[in-house]
């Protein structure tokens, strides 16, 4: 990759410019943020006896941006300390700083004439290497920068992202007349390596690409709940997770997004695309303009399709009848064919069960996916030169699990395509052909390859997979399986790397998984150099199946238990010390067990949205997978003797504070929202490496395993001289842990828990100074996890987790 990318200029610090700036500078880039001076003076900056010409009140609109991401929830940066990177600005006072940007965004009003308009000026102050990019979403990128000079079109060209950028991985690439092909592909690969985004290839068409067949779903649906007089509620229930889409389905979408922002949306397919053979469904419905002109315009406003209220004193959410135009409370969808959908195994089977049934649901599902999927067919090659581009586009925009084209694959193309053409519905004429010509699929599988049916050549083509890239579904199909059982399998990765990959329900610990992790490590040690730790999973490990730590406990059945623990504990021990490396690649979820699993390897390279801590408090127990020890020895010792040196001995340094932090961090159930907070927290070492594109783990991880070979591995040494604090110390907790209880802000259980915690973070019955080593701390844990699951309230905490999914404060 050419491209190199060390300052940013972000222009328009609203929602949008301000949360790109924020995933810029997440990512460790230098970011400027601009926007216009303020046309006058606030009344409360007035009364300050702010001046006019301050930077204060000229900068004020950038430093609300600025602000207003700091306090963003979801978090717009991975950690606070990212805000550092950003400087703001405005765009009289400040226009220079562009000069050394290699890339600027702009992300101003849309409107063609500004936007026009601050390219020239743009164009006037940039260096000639400089990219410039348009996160429009809908403006023409062509006529945007038509008047600006050849050299300038070259390097102009469209980056829409998704909001919020961080979270959502759509990145639409929308080139320009003139723009430079070679830079297109540089910034494809910026994009998925450094801001680990996955990109697609969009037409310089109205709303591109996800936002086009979004649109024309979103505002189909409107037209087709007033032909089968169904509720919002109805529709949300028959285009949600039953068909593979977010549980906000349509309307809580639309609140969420905002109706005018998809009143807008529309408009533009309207006005911009008089040829498209759908263009009236475009058109608003009699209640959306009502609702828009009523300001119901979703969450922004506190109320659209759906709104918080209270009922008898009790909070609910009530649903709008777009009949009276008033709010009522929801009615819980009845519907044959939507019942036996949802009992149907896998997406695939609920998608055709739905589909090919025979009541309204079913009806309704015909219509509404027939009428997506002829719609998005028609759009090749218009917006997409493939149905790769599109399907990934709304995968990665609107969080389908399948795009349009595997959708039409999952409900059979042959037998659907008959029932649309009985119904009276036109098949586009490319789809036709493909089917005569004997492809029955729009994807299909060859030697372990992925290929797609590409219109233009009326033939298969592989689907580009990136270097980065390492697939194991495509491995498990190429036999490279080593062993396996029902919770976990060894791959072979290639080069001498094998690959632990979890595969249970949530990715929990339980029996099966803890032997192979010792299993692994034995077959690593006869034939392999080095492992990683991964999986695809919706969760990296979401910690210990506590339904049969809860069995045994109610049976008790407490030696059991021990053993259970014993033996993940020889096992993390086992992995800790394996003579060759062992590198994890969390993603997601990595919560109690699965963070224990990151904390005994050697290094983490892990998503930069890993989610990671240890939570075992909440079901009243405590991290006895070596968690407990592993946060002590990171907090205390590897933090404490790298510092002793020049005739410093241990002794001489106060450890309470560093075991504090292990202690907050256990005993409060603390969990990193992000890879660099829990690197921020202690869970994660300096050194563990982030990867901003989750896809791109596995290899990344495999090449640190090869790594840390080249330059000649040594295994760590066992740590035997741990120094603790003792009993002494554990008072200090313990009396810490009786003041949170009478502020309120401990319960008599949490102080309960929280002492064996410092029990174990404080060595136990020793006294200060002791040097114990890491079985005794082991033993500990184990021995504090027992006498916990025998506690009533830590089988209620149990109980309440499984029944509700949240925790119990008891």
């Amino acid at each position: 990759m050419s491209l190199e990318i060390k300052k940013v200029g972000v222009i328009g610090a609203g929602v949008m410019g301000a949360t790109i700036a924020a995933h810029m500078a997440g990512v460790g880039i230098p970011t400027v943020l601009l926007d216009i001076v303020p046309p006058k003076m606030p009344d409360d900056l007035a009364k300050k006896g702010v001046k006019e010409d301050s930077k204060q009140f000229r900068n004020l609109f950038a430093a609300k941006g600025l602000e207003g991401v700091k306090k963003s929830r979801p978090a717009s940066f991975y950690t606070p300390s990212d805000a550092e990177l950003i400087t703001i600005g405005n765009l009289e006072d400040d226009f220079d700083q562009l000069a050394d940007c290699d890339w600027i965004v702009e992300v101003v009003v849309e409107l063609l004439k500004i936007k026009q308009d601050l390219l020239s000026r743009i164009e006037k102050v940039v260096k000639p290497t400089a990219i410039v990019t348009t996160n429009t979403s809908g403006i023409s990128v062509g006529a945007m920068s038509a008047h600006c000079s050849e050299a300038f079109q070259k390097r102009f060209f469209g980056t829409h992202y998704f909001n919020p950028p961080r979270y959502m991985k759509l990145f639409e690439l929308i080139p320009g007349p003139k723009t430079d092909k070679a830079l297109l592909d540089d910034m494809a690969k910026f994009a998925e390596d450094k801001l680990g985004k996955g990109v697609v290839w969009a037409k310089d068409t109205p709303n591109f690409i996800a936002n086009r067949i979004g649109s024309f779903a979103g505002n189909y649906i409107n037209q087709l709940i007033d032909e089968m007089d169904l509720s919002f509620e109805e529709a949300d229930a028959l285009t949600g997770p039953v068909i593979g889409h977010p549980k906000m389905a349509t309307y809580k979408l639309a609140d969420l997004v905002g109706l005018d922002t998809m009143a807008h949306v529309a408009d533009n397919v309207y006005d911009g695309a008089p040829d498209d053979e759908k263009r009236d469904v475009f058109k608003a419905t009699e209640w959306i303009t009502k609702m828009v002109e009523n300001k119901l315009l979703g969450m922004k406003t506190k109320g659209g399709f759906y709104k918080k209220d209270k009922v008898g004193g009790k909070k609910v959410s009530l649903v709008l009848d777009r009949k009276t135009m008033e709010y009522r409370e929801p009615i819980k969808p009845e519907f044959e064919g939507l019942t036996a959908a949802k009992g149907a195994k896998g997406l695939a089977e609920k998608m055709k069960t739905l589909y090919y049934g025979t009541d309204k649901a079913a009806e309704f599902s015909f219509k509404s996916q027939s009428e997506i999927l002829i719609y998005s067919a028609n759009r090749v090659p218009e917006i997409a030169d493939d149905v790769v581009n599109i399907d990934n586009a709304m995968k990665w925009g609107f969080n389908w699990q399948t795009g349009p084209f595997e959708t039409w694959d999952a409900l059979g193309v042959e037998e659907s395509v008959a029932k649309m053409k009985a119904a009276g519905m036109t098949v586009p004429a490319w789809v036709e052909e493909m089917l005569a010509a004997g492809c029955k699929t729009f994807y299909k599988k060859e030697t372990g390859k992925l290929m797609y049916y590409d219109v233009a050549s009326k033939s298969y083509k592989d689907v580009p997979v990136s270097p980065n890239l390492i697939l194991l579904p495509s491995l498990k199909e190429q036999n490279k399986v080593v062993a396996s059982n029902s919770e976990a399998s060894v791959i072979d990765m290639g080069d001498g790397v094998a690959c632990l990959e979890f595969h249970s329900k949530m990715n929990a610990l339980g029996d099966d998984m803890v032997s192979m992790i010792s299993q692994a490590c034995d077959i690593v040690m006869e034939k392999f150099d080095g492992m990683v730790i991964a999986n695809n999973g919706t969760a990296f490990c979401a910690g210990a199946n506590i339904f049969f730590v809860l069995a045994g406990a109610m049976e008790g059945k407490f030696d059991l238990i021990e053993q259970g623990v014993k033996t993940l504990q020889d096992a993390m021990m086992k992995m800790k010390y394996l003579p060759k490396p062992v590198v994890a690649a969390p993603h997601a979820m990595a919560l109690g067990g699965g963070c224990e699993v990151c904390l005994h390897s050697d290094k983490i390279v892990g998503a930069a949205e890993t989610y990671a801590g240890l939570v075992e408090v909440g079901v009243g127990l405590i991290p006895a997978g070596g968690g407990t020890k592993e946060l002590l020895i990171r907090n205390s010792h590897e933090r404490v003797f790298p510092v002793a040196k020049g005739g410093l001995v241990s002794k001489q340094i106060w450890l309470l504070p560093f075991i504090a932090r292990a202690f907050q961090n256990i005993a409060t159930a603390q969990v990193g929202t992000s890879f660099r907070e829990a690197q921020a927290m202690g869970t994660f070492r300096s050194t563990d490496v982030m990867v901003p594109n989750a896809d791109f783990r596995f290899k990344k991880a495999k090449d640190m395993v090869l790594a840390m070979n080249m330059v000649g591995y040594e295994p760590p040494k066992p740590v035997n001289n741990i120094r603790v604090m003792g009993r002494d110390t554990l008072a200090v907790f313990k009396y810490a842990l009786y003041n949170m209880n009478k502020a309120g802000y401990a319960s008599d259980y949490d102080v309960v828990v929280g002492t064996e915690v410092a029990r174990i973070l404080t060595g136990g019955d020793v006294l200060a100074d002791t040097f114990v080593t890491e079985q005794h701390l082991l033993d500990l844990e184990r021995e504090s996890f027992v006498r916990l699951c025998g506690n009533k309230q830590t089988q209620d905490r149990m109980e309440h987790m499984l029944k509700t999914g949240k925790p119990l404060r008891n």
